[in-house]
């Protein structure tokens, strides 16, 4: 089930001022804002960029999708592209897998989940991605967790494209640092994938 409200305001800042503040239809406190841009033809992303600091100010986790004209095929399951040093984000986003993967539509999908390293930092990230697995106490299979050595040449960019072109949804970590830094940049370069949900948690969230 879906509950919509409707909020007319005169511009999109005042609207997301307004809505935060709002208390869910349960009266309890909202704790995530989603937004949505076309990949195809981004127009509203600069104000999403805008009013990011906005919501950050307050006790938000943020996520915005990027939504693909392609199909979303369920079957083909969740790829979560994690970093063991960003944890914040990290566990959010394979809460959220773990949610979606709940609805009838993606039973015949998996959960995957990346991690990029160098050569150099490849032992030390296998054990930094054991303790992650461990400490969110989620039932993943080893199968399902691959490392990715980033080659000198190579973007990552490039590896996400590469291993999640046929990817149902795939999900990257964002950090406020590096949207204030590239903006839309920061969004663009994934060409090859499908629907994208970009997350950023505001803390690091303990699942029990």
């Amino acid at each position: 089930h879906v509950y919509i409200d409707t909020l007319i305001s005169p511009s999109n800042t005042s609207a997301i001022a307004q809505a935060i503040q709002i208390p869910g239809i349960a009266g309890m406190e909202n704790n995530m804002v989603l937004f949505e841009f076309d990949k195809e033809n981004p127009t509203n992303l600069n104000e999403i960029i805008d009013n990011f600091g906005l919501v950050n100010s307050g006790d938000f986790d943020i996520c915005i999708l990027a939504s693909s004209h392609r199909e979303i095929q369920c079957r083909n399951g969740i790829h979560v592209w994690i970093n063991s040093l960003d944890t914040e984000n990290s566990n959010l986003m394979i809460l959220l897998s773990f949610i979606i993967m709940v609805h009838p539509d993606w039973k015949k999908g998996q959960i995957q989940i990346f991690n990029i390293c160098r050569p150099e930092e490849l032992e030390k990230t296998k054990e930094a991605m054991r303790d992650l697995v461990m400490a969110g106490r989620l039932p993943i299979h080893p199968k399902n967790i691959r490392l990715i050595i980033q080659k000198p040449d190579v973007s990552a960019k490039s590896i996400i494209n590469n291993y999640s072109v046929n990817a149902g949804l795939t999900l990257i970590g964002i950090r406020e640092e590096l949207i204030k830094k590239e903006k839309t940049k920061l969004f663009e370069g994934y060409n090859e994938l499908g629907t994208i949900l970009f997350v950023h948690s505001k803390d690091q969230k303990i699942i029990e």
